[in-house]
């Protein structure tokens, strides 16, 4: 294996934008619209882009 290959396949934004697509899921399962599961995952992208995560 090359040394410059990650270790984990599964790189930190490919985790972030999974557990994104598993909260709009959720919500939607939860009854919201499409749309307004949308914007809660929106709401939570632009939240955390103040707190450094």
């Amino acid at each position: 294996m090359s040394d410059n290959m990650p270790a984990d396949p599964v790189t930190e934004l490919a985790a972030s934008a999974a557990q994104l697509h598993e909260a709009y899921e959720s919500f939607v399962a939860a009854g919201f619209t499409e749309q307004q599961a949308m914007q809660m995952v929106c709401a939570i992208i632009t939240g955390s882009q103040g707190s450094g995560s």
